[in-house]
Formats: structure tokens, C-alpha cells, sequence
């Protein structure tokens, strides 16, 4: 590197040898004293810390001697006040026996007829009442027995005004016993029974015994004649610690001795509440103090004592304490202790440096602190004087040393090439080995080393117009001419000398990343192009094979629907029915993939228009009911939507997003109930939002499977497109849609509970083009239902007809209308309260889910469906006893049977389909869905065959099979399959199964593989006869209408020639129900657009009427030529 050496600075080492003196000097003078004025003012504070320990000690020893005297004064008090006690219960004895005696005469008879047993209470409201008790074994003499009793009753007097009952915390325990054992007298004891349960004893001698158990440590004392002045001094008081046999509280018992002369007489015990005591302790101090009796029981602890002090304490205090308080120290703690005087106590305190950092931490964080601070500004003053005075100095001395000396060190150590080259020459002045690497010497014209890039970089500085700084990048034209430098230039001065400082990166490696990059990216969008033109594709042949079904499958929709409308029998018209059942359900999904397509392509329109949410709901309802019926799942709705007011939407997407919740929520829901509930909700600032949830009780997801829900061609897992089938496509469409809507479909799922899926779409509300009107105003109803969702529902909506119905779940006596509406098939109650309360209305409705689409009048009740609200607004209209008196529909005779088989099958549109094969053949059929469902119904003797499909969930077709022949069951089983290998054909042998079935059946196959297999000739079937009427009504009822219909429409025209406006309503009321009943719905509305009117009191045109008699008269005429054409 160019410029001279350290080594070689004039004076270097002298000068760095004076600098390092002056260094040592510095240190000494500054740190040395202020290390030692450090140490004495360490000192200081460390003295001061020990002498506010030691003043604590104090502390804690005062309080000590404090707690002591509380204790002593309750103990000398307690002395004092037995000892007065004691005195007069002698004087009582000594001086008034007789009159003693006098008190017990009654009582003693009293003891007597009781069988040593009597309980003495005297007079007034604070008198104690006491038990007493005789030894049956040892009787006192009758005198004796007579003053002990007398005395008993002055105790039962004052007894609640002693201290010790005015200092108990409840009713005062204590008893009395004469020293030989022969009375006992308990307080607060009404009899022996309680005295016996009280103490867990069987007998009066063993609570004798259990009572007396002190009395041989009582004889050891020698009671002092009185009067005396301490009882326990004088031997008249033996106190200990021990728990009240009367109430098993812990007590300080005082065997109290009453003597003539040394001679006891009787004996008192009392017993004190160890908490009396504490609440005296801790009422005068709260430090940790811990009371022991002699045979170290813990007599009371206070100051939250925990169980581990309570334990050192007991192990650390010796068995017979000073009586003067001393220190000892155990385990990290203090303890203080002493005896107590007049009873075997030690009173004890601990106490831990917690304590004594709690009371003197304040004080001892602020010495440490002054100290620290002290120490902090002593050393921040020599620092500060060390950093402004000396080392200035001493900088100055070195800097300019050590300045070259560090430039030189980066310059050499810098991981990007350094140099100064001179402005105008571009000779290099310093550089290091990196820039030389990078660029390469090469000598000019007069030999010196200038390198070919320094040049140009000088060359460029000249003509930059004065900038300071420059920046680009270089790529030499020479060998190596894939190497590319990053060059940064700043002008700066240097020895005196103007330069420019370059900094020279190699960026080989970035632009050839930045380059590998830039390809990358290219080749990244060329390929989504190409999968997006892929996609597009994709979308486009789906689209079209979608529309190419649809086509031919529209034709065969198209060609059923007219096929329905011609006269067929009622068995034709199921099976078309099922026909068509089955092709919907083909163009669903069809429609589900073709608007999956649309979706994925950006081409699926959203039409808005405004449309009525009941009818949508109630459809939806409509469509599922008959599938949750045959599961034997309750299906419920619920509409709660503005009166009068449409909603703006696309009602066709919204229909088919609820078809695909609800179809699910049948398909995975085996009992329970499903509720699909609808409300339109004003969210603030948002606007108006739809919200419509589909809950149901079935099998639930985790949320794991709930979380992969809405991905296409996904199922919660692989079981359930085993068990339930499915593409798993409607979801994942349903929450397209829901999003293309500007809504979403959210879930939420127990597993093992139900689901509940929720779709939530913004709309608009307008008012409706036909607003609703009232058309039930003035009219009573009452609803009877047992199901709380069918009240509900059923309620709002004669709410919304201008009536306030009566609601009911159970048949009451007194209720009375114009209506019973019942609604559901669950009816808990008898047949006769219905009866009864039917009989209390002038018509009966009743609707339930296999109710008729349109009312029929069936017996003394019109039924209808209760999940069409136009439908149940028709049956309210309909009058048993009007022109809708229909007669009930005939039912045809039920073919003989030729045996019963037993079905099997897991897909229920094949196992419905066999059914009805098999019944047309005229046999009886059992159903189940899968071997062990089949087993659960088996009865033996009762099938002539049975018929199973071979891949089924829980049990399979060969495993029933063997069940059956494991049984010992010979009779035919055959095996419905679409597979007619041999290898089938064999197993299905080997499992016992009789012979096979091939896909699809019809009647002629199905009727010679039972015939074969039974070895039983059957008889062909014959066509049944074919009805000549094209009506869906019989002629029978049609006749009926005819007749009634001219009776009620002359009527009507004399009302209204008499403007009797009450026989008008009631008649067109009547064409109105029994037109919607006969399908004439147009109609049916003019009427009831008529009643409406007259129910509100409004004039109705004449016109409007003659039009509306016109059409009844034409449209009666019309079927009296039917009636005339069919006959």
C-alpha cells in the first residue's frame, strides 16, 4: 500500500513511551483515591444497615411483651373471675343448704318419676336450660340429690350473664358433676338422647365415662380452703387445651373444684372458644404468633402462620419455655418465645428477613441509594475531569498517529476496493489489494503504473461539470470483459492534494442473477398464459358438453311433463313422478357443473329482480319435506321478513344455494330435526342483509373438515362419499355463487352434534308490487300444535293475515273460535280431547307435512300441507259445509299377496324402485339399507326370499348372506349386482347366496329369478284398468261442485240484489276455497281479491262482480260438459 510507515513517523517511540507514562499517572491519581473514598462511604451505609436491623429486633421483642401481657391480663382476669366464682358457689353450699334444698325438693321428684333424669330451667327469658343425669348404680342420698338440684337452678339462672357466656360466640358450653360420679348436669341439653347423639355414645355410663375422663388428673390437685384468691394458685382451677366434646370446637377447659374445706363437693367444667382468644391476640397485634400447649398441640397460630413455620416452631421450641422472652434464630427465621402463667402454654412469634426488609427496606434502600449516589457523582466528577482535562490531552498527542494508522488498516481490510487517485492525472495515491485485483496495472508512456480504468475515471471527472460525486457501472472492453464493477467517486483532499476517493464492487454475479431473473419471469408468464389458455379451454369444453346433455335431457324433462298431464292411473303417475324425480336431480348436477364452468370462466350472471322471501322458503321446504319424512326427520321453517315488502335479488342462485344446504342437511341427518330459518336484518351503516341458515342434527364435521369444505370435488373425508355419496361440488358452487352475489356461506359444525350453515347476502327492500293484505281480519283462530317452531311460525303468519290467533300445545277445555288449526303429525294428546275441543269451533284444518298440496275435505276436518302458506290460507277458506263438501277420495282395494320379501339395498332410489317392482308383482316387501339393518328386522318364517345388493356400508351382501345360512335360514337368496363375471358369480356361491341379478332389473327378469329361485309358478300380472276422466279429481266430487256451485252462485246473486253484504262474503269465501282445492288458482285469487275487499268494508265495483260471476258460470259450464262428455 502506498504512503510511508508507522515505524518510520519521526520520534514515534520516545513519543508513545511519554503517552503511556502519563496514562499510568492519570489512572492513580483519579481512580486510586476514588476507590478509597468508595470503600469508606461503603462502610458507612454498612454500619447504618446493622443498626436498623438490630432496632427492628426491638421492635419485634416489644411487640412481643405486648402480645404476652393481652395474654396474661385475659389469663389473670380468667383466674380472678373463677376464683370469685368459686367463693360464692362455697358460701352458697356453707350457709344456705336449706334453702337449696327447698328449690330441689320438686325437681327431685321430678328426677325421680323420670328415671334419674331431669332438666332444670328457671325463671325468666336468659334462663339456661341443664340436663341432668343420675348414676343409676350409685344413687346420691335424697337430701344431697335435693341442694345439688337447687344449685343446679341458680346455674340455670346465671348462667348467660357469666363472662364466659358473655364472651362465647354462641350458646354456652359447660357441665358440672359430683366427684364421685354419681350426678351429671350438662347446659343447653333438652334431654338424654340429644346428650348421647351430641357425644357418639350408646349409654348414660359411657357418657359418664367420656365426660368424668379428667376427673382422675383433677384429684391430683389439693384444693385450699376459701376464700381464696387465685383458683389455679390455690388448686381449684386445672386448665388445658382440648376440643369440646359438646360441640367439637377447640377450647381452653377449666376444671373448676368446689370444696368444703379441702373436701370437693362439685365440680364445674367450662369451656372457652380458642377464637375468643385469638380475636384477643390479633386485636393487638399482627405479627405471626403461634400459642403451644405442653404436649406441643398447636393451641391457635394468627398472622396467616404458615404450616411450615408451624412445624419449625414446634421442632425448634424446647418442652418447658423461659418465663422471659429469648431470641433464637433457626432456618432463616427469629423466634421469640415465653410461658404463659396458669396454664402448661408457650407463646411464641417468628419472624424472617422478609419482615424486617418490609419494615426497614425503605430506610436501607434509601442509605444503600445516597450511598450509590454519593459513589455515582464521585466517579461521574473523575470521569468527567479524566475525560475534559486529561484525555484531550492525550488524544491530541496520538491522534494524528493513529488516524493514518486506522485509515490505512480499513483501507487495507475493506471487503470492495478502495483508492485515492489524483484528480487530474488519475495516478493511484493509495490503494488496496482488492482495487489492485480488480483493476490491473499497466505502465504509461514516462513508466508510471496508471491503470487504464483510472485514467477514464479521471478523464470522467474532468468533464462532470463540477459534480462531487459520481456513480456508475464499467465493464473493461479487454480479456475479462464479462466482469462488470459497480464504481462510486467523491471528490475529497489528501496530503494537500485534490482526489477522488472511488469505491470499486464486483456485480459479475448480480447481473448475471438480475439477468437469470428477468428469464425466469419471462418463461413464469408465458407459462400462466398457457394455463389460463388451458383453464379457458377446460371451461370451455365442460360448458359445451354440459349444454349438449341438457339438450336431449331437456326433451325427455319436456316430453314427461306433458306425459303428466295426460290421464293416467294413479301407480303410472308415481312412477313418472319418479321419472321425473330422478332426471331433475340428473339436470342439478348437470346445472351445478355447467355454472361451476361458468364461474371458473368469468361468465356467470347475476340477474337481480325483487322477489317474496316466504314463497322462495317455503318452497325450498316443500321440495325436501317428503325425503326428511321418509328418515323420519322433522323439517321446520321460519320466515321472519318486513310485511309488505319484496326483496332485490337473484331468487334463482338464492334457491339454488338453499336446494343444495337443505338436500344436504337430509342426506346427513338420521333423526332429530332440520330448521331452515330466514330473517332480513338492518345492519348499521351496511344496509339490509339476508340471512338464511339451514341447522341441522346430523353426523357434524371437526374443524378440520369443516375447514376443506367449500373446496371443489371435496368432502369432509373419504367415509362420507362412501356412506352418502355426493361429487362434492354443491358446496364449493354454493359459496361461489354466494361470493358472485357479494355474500358468503359460513358453517359451523359440532361433530357428532349438527351443522348449521349460514348464507348471508346483501339486499334491497322495495315495497310490494301486490302488498299482502288481511284477508283473516276479524276471524278467530286458535292453532294447536305440540311443537313450539310450528306455533311460532304459524302464529306470525296469521299475524301478518289480520288475525290474532290463540296459541296452544295442548287441547284446553275452554277454548272456543271460528277455526282449529292443528299443525304438525306429533299430537301427544288423546283422540277425545281433539274431539272435544274440534266440537268448539265451527271449522278444523289440519295441517301437516304429508297434507295435501291442495286442501281436501276429508271426514269432518280439510286437510292441507304446512309448508305452503297459500295452500293453508286456501284450507282456513274451505267450509265443510259449503260448495268445497267434498266426498272422500275412494281407495282401491289392496292386491293379494304371494309372499313377503325381504329387501336390502343402500341406495334409496334403487331400493324404492325394486320395492315398487315387487309390489306390482304382488308381493309384500321389507326394506332395509344395509346386512345389519336387515338382521335387526329379520323374522323368522315370514319371507319367501331375499334380495340383496353385494357392496353395501356396515354389513355387505355376502356377509349377510352367511348370517343367514349361520342361522340355518334354506330359503332362496339372490344377489343384485351389475357385474356378471364368474369370479362373482363364484363368490357369491361360496357366501350362499342363490343366484345373481343383473342391472337394471325389470318386471319380467325380476319375476323369473323368484320364480326360479323359488321353484313356485307365478301368475302374470294383469294390467290394471285405465280411468276414462282426465281430471286429477274423481267425477264423483266434480258432480258435487257442479250441483253445490249452481246453489251457491244463485245465492249469491239474490245477495247481492238484497245488498245482503255478509251472504255475499260468506259465498264467495266459499268458491274460493273449493277452487283452490279443485286447482283453479286464477280464479280462485279473483275470489279471493273479492273478499278481501268486502272483508274490509269497501265498495266493490259491480263490474268487477259481474265479471266475477260471469267467469263462476263459465267455469261451472265447463265442467258440466266434461261430466256430460265422460258419461
Amino acid at each position: 500500500m502506498a504512503g510511508t510507515e508507522a515505524a518510520q513517523r519521526p520520534g514515534g517511540p520516545a513519543v508513545a513511551a511519554r503517552l503511556d507514562d502519563l496514562r499510568r499517572l492519570r489512572r492513580r491519581l483519579l481512580f486510586g483515591g476514588g476507590a478509597l473514598i468508595t470503600v469508606l462511604v461503603l462502610l458507612a451505609a454498612i454500619v447504618s444497615s446493622i443498626a436498623d436491623v438490630e432496632e427492628f429486633h426491638a421492635r419485634e421483642r416489644q411487640s412481643f411483651l405486648e402480645a404476652r401481657a393481652a395474654l396474661d391480663y385475659f389469663l389473670y382476669q380468667r383466674d380472678r373471675a373463677y376464683a370469685t366464682s368459686v367463693n360464692g358457689n362455697d358460701v352458697l353450699w356453707r350457709d344456705q343448704r336449706p334453702a337449696l334444698t327447698a328449690v330441689g325438693t320438686p325437681l327431685a321428684e321430678r328426677f325421680h318419676a323420670q328415671g334419674a333424669e331431669v332438666v332444670v330451667r328457671a325463671e325468666g327469658r336468659t334462663a339456661v336450660p341443664w340436663l341432668v343425669l343420675g348414676a343409676r348404680d350409685n344413687p346420691l342420698p335424697p337430701e344431697e340429690l335435693k341442694a345439688y338440684l337447687g344449685m343446679i337452678d341458680i346455674y340455670s339462672a346465671y348462667t348467660a350473664d357469666s363472662i364466659t357466656s358473655q364472651d362465647a360466640p354462641g350458646p354456652v358450653a359447660m357441665f358440672a358433676y359430683e366427684p364421685q360420679g354419681r350426678l351429671l348436669a350438662v347446659s343447653n341439653i333438652r334431654d338424654e338422647a340429644q346428650l348421647l347423639q351430641t357425644l357418639g355414645v350408646a349409654t348414660r355410663q359411657q357418657a359418664f365415662a367420656r365426660l368424668l375422663r379428667d376427673e382422675p388428673e383433677v384429684r391430683k390437685l389439693l384444693p385450699r380452703p376459701g376464700p381464696i384468691r387465685s383458683a389455679s394458685r390455690e388448686g381449684r382451677l386445672l386448665s388445658r387445651f382440648a376440643v369440646n366434646p359438646l360441640n367439637g370446637q377447640r377450647s381452653l377447659v377449666g376444671v373448676v373444684t368446689l370444696a368444703e374445706g379441702t373436701t370437693p363437693y362439685f365440680r364445674r367444667v367450662v369451656f372457652e372458644s380458642i377464637d375468643t382468644i385469638k380475636a384477643r391476640l390479633e386485636a393487638r397485634e399482627e405479627g405471626r404468633y403461634l400459642v403451644m400447649a405442653g404436649n406441643r398441640q398447636v393451641v391457635l397460630s394468627s398472622g396467616g402462620l404458615t404450616l411450615q413455620e408451624q412445624a419449625l416452631l414446634l421442632g425448634a421450641l424446647p418442652g418447658a419455655a423461659a418465663t422471659k422472652p429469648a431470641r433464637q434464630h433457626a432456618q432463616g427465621r427469629f423466634i421469640l418465645s415465653c410461658s404463659l402463667p396458669g396454664v402448661d402454654w408457650t407463646l411464641s412469634h417468628v419472624y424472617d428477613w422478609s419482615d424486617i426488609w418490609k419494615a426497614q427496606g425503605p430506610y436501607l434502600l434509601a442509605r444503600s441509594l445516597s450511598a450509590l449516589v454519593i459513589i455515582g457523582l464521585l466517579w461521574w466528577l473523575l470521569l468527567r475531569i479524566d475525560r475534559r482535562v486529561f484525555k484531550p490531552a492525550l488524544a491530541d498527542a496520538s491522534r494524528v498517529y493513529e488516524s493514518e494508522a486506522l485509515s490505512r488498516a480499513i483501507i487495507g481490510t475493506a471487503p470492495i476496493g478502495l483508492a485515492l487517485i489524483a484528480r487530474d492525472t488519475g495516478m493511484p495515491l493509495l490503494q488496496n489489494e482488492t482495487a489492485r485485483q480488480l483493476v490491473g496495472d499497466q505502465a504509461d508512456e514516462d513508466g508510471n503504473a496508471i491503470a487504464t480504468l483510472y485514467a477514464r475515471l479521471a478523464e470522467l471527472g474532468r468533464s462532470s461539470h463540477g459534480e462531487e460525486a459520481l456513480e456508475l457501472q464499467w465493464s473493461p472492453e479487454e480479456e475479462g470483459a464479462g466482469t462488470q464493477l459497480q464504481i462510486s467517486m467523491a471528490l475529497a483532499t489528501y496530503h494537500h492534494q485534490a482526489v477522488w476517493v472511488c469505491a470499486l464492487r464486483d456485480v459479475t454475479a448480480q447481473v448475471e442473477l438480475e439477468d437469470t431473473l428477468r428469464r425466469a419471469r419471462e418463461d413464469a408468464e408465458a407459462a400462466r398464459q398457457a394455463a389460463e389458455a388451458a383453464t379457458r379451454a377446460k371451461s370451455a369444453f365442460v360448458a359445451t358438453m354440459s349444454h349438449e346433455i341438457r339438450t336431449p335431457l331437456n326433451g325427455v324433462l319436456g316430453h314427461l311433463e306433458l306425459l303428466a298431464r295426460s290421464p293416467l292411473q294413479p301407480g303410472q303417475r308415481e312412477r313418472l313422478d319418479r321419472i321425473r324425480f330422478s332426471a331433475d336431480a340428473l339436470m342439478r348436477i348437470i346445472s351445478d357443473v355447467l355454472d361451476f364452468s361458468k364461474i371458473e370462466a368469468g361468465q356467470l350472471d347475476v340477474e337481480p329482480a325483487p322477489f317474496a322471501l316466504r314463497p322462495l322458503i317455503e318452497g325450498v321446504a316443500l321440495l325436501y319435506a317428503p325425503d326428511a319424512l321418509r328418515k323420519g326427520v322433522r323439517l321446520f321453517f321460519a320466515v321472519d321478513a318486513p310485511a309488505g315488502q319484496d326483496c332485490i335479488g337473484d331468487a334463482h342462485r338464492i334457491r339454488q344455494i338453499l336446494n343444495n344446504l337443505v338436500s344436504n342437511a337430509v342426506k346427513f341427518t338420521e333423526s332429530g330435526r332440520i330448521i331452515l330459518r330466514a330473517e332480513v336484518q338492518n345492519v348499521d351503516g351496511k344496509g339490509t342483509l339476508l340471512r338464511v341458515q339451514v341447522v341441522d342434527s346430523g353426523i357434524g364435521m371437526s374443524p378440520q373438515q369443516a375447514g376443506q369444505l367449500f373446496q371443489p370435488f371435496q368432502q369432509a373425508d373419504a367415509s362420507v362419499s362412501r356412506r352418502y355419496g355426493g361429487s362434492g361440488l354443491g358446496l364449493a358452487l354454493c359459496q361461489q355463487l354466494a361470493q358472485a352475489m357479494g355474500g358468503q356461506v359460513a358453517v359451523e359444525s359440532t361433530e357428532g352434534v349438527g351443522s348449521s350453515f349460514s348464507l348471508l347476502l346483501p339486499v334491497r327492500l322495495q315495497p310490494a308490487a301486490n302488498p299482502a293484505s288481511q284477508p283473516l281480519r276479524g276471524q278467530r283462530i286458535t292453532v294447536l300444535s305440540s311443537t313450539p317452531e310450528w306455533r311460532n311460525e304459524i302464529g306470525r303468519l296469521l299475524t301478518e293475515w289480520g288475525t290474532e290467533p290463540v296459541l296452544l300445545d295442548a287441547p284446553q277445555a275452554d277454548a272456543t273460535g271460528d277455526v282449529l288449526l292443528i299443525v304438525g303429525d306429533h299430537r301427544p294428546w288423546t283422540r277425545e280431547e281433539e274431539q272435544h275441543l274440534s266440537a268448539s269451533h265451527r271449522h278444523v284444518v289440519f295441517a301437516h307435512a304429508q297434507g295435501p298440496l291442495t286442501p281436501e275435505v276429508r271426514g269432518d276436518r280439510t286437510e292441507v300441507t304446512c309448508y305452503a302458506s297459500d295452500a293453508l290460507l286456501a284450507a282456513i277458506g274451505t267450509e265443510p259445509h259449503s260448495a268445497s263438501s267434498l266426498p272422500p277420495v275412494e281407495q282401491a282395494p289392496a292386491p293379494r299377496s304371494r309372499g313377503r320379501v325381504l329387501l336390502v339395498e343402500d341406495n334409496a332410489v334403487n331400493r324404492e324402485l325394486i320395492q315398487q317392482q315387487l309390489e306390482e308383482l304382488g308381493y309384500d316387501v321389507d326394506a332395509a339399507e344395509d346386512g345389519a339393518a336387515a338382521l335387526a328386522v329379520w323374522r323368522n318364517d315370514a319371507y319367501v326370499a331375499v334380495l340383496t345388493d353385494i357392496n353395501m356400508p356396515v354389513m355387505d351382501g355376502y356377509a349377510l348372506a352367511r348370517a343367514l345360512r349361520q342361522r340355518g335360514q334354506s330359503l332362496p337368496i339372490l344377489a343384485i349386482t351389475a357385474t356378471a363375471l364368474a369370479s362373482e358369480r363364484e363368490r357369491c356361491l361360496a357366501a350362499g347366496i342363490d343366484d345373481l341379478l343383473l342391472k337394471p332389473l325389470n318386471l319380467d327378469r325380476l319375476e323369473a329369478g323368484l320364480g326360479k329361485a323359488s321353484k313356485a309358478a307365478v301368475a302374470p300380472v294383469s294390467p290394471a284398468p285405465t280411468r276414462s276422466a282426465p281430471s286429477r279429481v274423481s267425477a264423483a266430487i266434480r258432480q258435487l261442485f257442479v250441483e253445490t256451485g249452481d246453489k251457491d252462485l244463485q245465492a249469491m246473486i239474490e245477495a247481492r240484489a238484497g245488498n245482503d253484504m255478509q251472504r255475499l262474503l260468506d259465498r264467495v269465501h266459499a268458491f274460493k276455497g273449493v277452487l283452490q282445492m279443485l286447482g283453479e288458482q286464477v280464479l280462485g285469487e279473483h275470489c279471493g281479491e273479492v273478499e278481501q275487499a268486502l272483508r274490509e268494508g269497501l265498495a266493490v265495483p259491480p263490474s268487477q262482480l259481474d265479471a266475477l260471476q260471469a267467469a263462476l258460470q263459465a267455469c261451472l259450464d265447463d265442467y258440466r260438459r266434461e261430466l256430460e262428455q265422460e258419461s
